[in-house]
């Protein structure tokens, strides 16, 4: 069986070394640690392709980052130098890990573009995974800035045309690349510009034209971003502001000595351009810069634009520009340390004003749509990436990832959640135009009020058996038994205590005292949300109480993910709900509210057997879209 499908499919685990497994356990988290530097990784002197028989010599170390260190490797047939990024498989005992290099690797592989660094092929062996990269020996913009402080205008037209023809190819081939900077501007024998680090990004399609991650580097991330308003390929051309800012100036625009301080630029639209630049410099900044994502050029636009017109933008720049790779330096870009990702727990987050493009519910039909409102109405879901990629690549990939089939490891409630409305979706029929039969007497915890209080404590909650919960803005999670005996708090590091209601600890005692107000604040103000009967011992069957694990809000809807496998979205349009429930092992349920607060249940089963309405469907594939959005943020926590 292909490793790959295997891997697509349930994630087996990978091999570990039987020595040093706290620090591989330190080095799973994305914390900059002593625990995790990398620095321990063994790599062989000759590495041996096992399919090729292309023998690699290593050479010196260029840097690290994530999991993996980089170094030249020379090709003994050929004596063509790359760049190795090389990965340690005990690494990578977690799924969302194997899933974010399968990610990487098959959105950069097919990108073949002079101004983007070549993903020329990728192989293992027992120890390591090897991904082959363009060597690029001239390092990156960070070190020619460093170096020379500021770029005069002709040499930052240079690299801004190659950066923009590069850019946009990959919005072409549909890649959001998510984290253009200096630091991932790669420069080549001779400086051309090459775009480098894919880690972060994504694929967009008519049907699927925002994404709702936030991620970045934070001197770079574009306000829509930020404020989870979804965002597209405008994302891209703002980080390319701030990038031809960077090179004109010596440093990014919105850049401060504290992150939160940064944010409050970027979402003031605050920065201040030099009157010494050109006055067309100045323009085209600023249009790149518009906080409205709308309003920002194309980057065809942006070729256009009358800062190029100027006959002395170079081809080529004098070699001399900037020094080579020395042997003890570390290069940045693709070949960096792990740079800062930005993708913060939506519950930190205030709710912001609504985007001109939301997700939207049609009228006619409620069917929910990610495209423009002039775009047609999607007719079936996204499928992942994984479920896109060619056939011989996956197989490929699974040989590389996953080379001996071994127990699986547990997936997480949001992958599992994802692969099964997924295989759900891809099964149901499309010519179906009614609901299947409806399970008698059964019920799924969901979310029956809520309150939206992120801008200074966090999001509250009930659920349909009574209990309460909050998710506070620092991440703890604080809940409520039914009968208000029992408290359950979950601190930063996801620890859970359990507590008497009435012998609380002081230090949660404040906590508990918000939870009051959250509680009482819906017992007055809120209606239940759906005529839901609830077995009166249902809270007794409970071992724990579901917390909240994220929640997002956009414009149309609001989805929460509770911690008992389940996905639940709210549309503001017509009230109906959507509630998935994967707890029940091998029998998931699919819960309905419709417009007139009546609830159905349904085997997920029997809608991927005998289908469902259009309006049921479009749902789905609604929050299918969520649920892949979650899974990124997953992925980019290390979760």
């Amino acid at each position: 069986m292909s490793v790959l499908v295997e891997l697509a499919t349930s994630p087996s685990r990978l091999r570990r070394r039987t020595t040093d497994l706290s620090e591989l356990a330190r080095g799973d988290r994305k914390a900059t640690s002593a625990g995790h530097n990398n620095n321990n990784i063994e790599v062989p002197e000759y590495i041996v392709d096992p399919e090729t028989k292309i023998t690699y010599l290593k050479g010196k170390f260029l840097g690290k980052g994530g999991f993996a260190r980089v170094h030249e490797l020379t090709d003994l047939t050929t004596n063509r130098v790359y760049a190795g990024k090389i990965i340690p498989r005990s690494r990578l005992n977690r799924p969302y890990q194997k899933e974010k290099i399968l990610r990487e690797i098959d959105l950069h592989r097919p990108l073949v573009n002079k101004n983007v660094v070549r993903l020329h092929g990728f192989f293992g062996d027992s120890e390591n995974i090897y991904i082959i990269l363009e060597y690029c020996p001239r390092k990156s913009l960070v070190h020619l800035l460093k170096q020379r402080g500021q770029l005069t205008e002709s040499e930052v037209r240079h690299f801004m045309r190659q950066l923009a023809e590069g850019v946009q190819y990959t919005h072409g081939q549909g890649v959001v690349h998510r984290d253009l900077k200096l630091g991932n501007m790669l420069l080549a024998e001779d400086l051309r510009l090459k775009i480098a680090d894919f880690g972060l990004a994504t694929r967009l399609t008519s049907e699927v034209t925002k994404k709702y991650a936030v991620c970045g580097t934070p001197n770079y991330i574009a306000p829509e971003v930020l404020k989870m308003q979804g965002h597209g390929f405008a994302a891209d051309v703002w980080a390319m502001g701030c990038i031809m800012y960077a090179m004109l100036v010596g440093y990014p625009p919105f850049e401060t000595s504290t992150l939160s301080e940064t944010y409050q630029r970027i979402m003031r639209n605050a920065y201040t351009i030099p009157p010494s630049l050109s006055e067309p410099a100045r323009q085209l900044i600023a249009a790149m810069l518009h906080p409205d994502p709308e309003s920002r050029p194309s980057v065809a636009q942006v070729l256009q634009h009358p800062f190029f017109a100027d006959v002395s933008v170079p081809d080529h720049l004098a070699t001399r520009t900037v020094a080579r790779l020395s042997p003890t330096e570390e290069c940045d870009g693709a070949h960096s340390q792990e740079t800062l990702k930005v993708t913060a727990l939506v519950s930190k987050l205030q709710v912001q004003p609504q985007q001109k493009k939301p997700y939207t519910l049609d009228s006619s039909n409620h069917k929910p749509q990610a495209k423009p409102a002039d775009a047609a109405p999607a007719s079936k879901a996204e499928p992942t990436p994984t479920k896109t990629m060619h056939g011989g690549l996956m197989m490929t990939l699974s040989r590389v990832l996953c080379p001996e089939k071994r127990s699986r490891t547990k997936s997480s409630p949001t992958l599992v959640l994802h692969k099964l409305l997924l295989a759900c979706l891809e099964d149901t029929p499309s010519y179906a135009t009614e609901n299947p039969v409806a399970l008698p007497g059964v019920t799924v915890p969901f979310v029956t009020k809520w309150i939206d209080y992120s801008n200074k404590y966090g999001f509250g909650f009930q659920l349909s058996d009574h209990s309460v919960g909050v998710l506070f803005n620092d991440t703890t999670r604080f809940g409520l038994s039914a009968d208000r005996t029992r408290i359950e708090y979950h601190d930063t590091s996801g620890k859970l205590t359990v507590h008497d209601a009435s012998a609380l600890p002081t230090f949660l005692q404040e906590r508990y005292s918000l939870l009051k107000y959250f509680a009482h604040y819906m017992d007055e103000n809120l209606t239940e949300g759906g005529d839901v009967v609830q077995p009166t011992d249902a809270a007794k069957k409970k071992k724990c109480i579901p917390f909240m694990k994220r929640w997002v809000r956009t414009a149309h809807a609001i989805v929460m993910q509770l911690s008992c496998t389940t996905l639940q979205v709210n549309f503001f349009k017509d009230h109906t709900k959507l509630v998935i429930n994967a707890d029940r092992h091998q029998h998931p349920v699919l819960l309905y509210i419709d417009e007139e607060r009546r609830a159905a249940a349904y085997a997920l089963a029997d809608v991927a057997r005998d289908g469902c309405d259009d309006s049921l469907r479009g749902r789905l594939q609604f929050a299918l879209s969520a649920l892949g959005e979650f899974v990124e943020v997953e992925l980019k926590e290390g979760a």
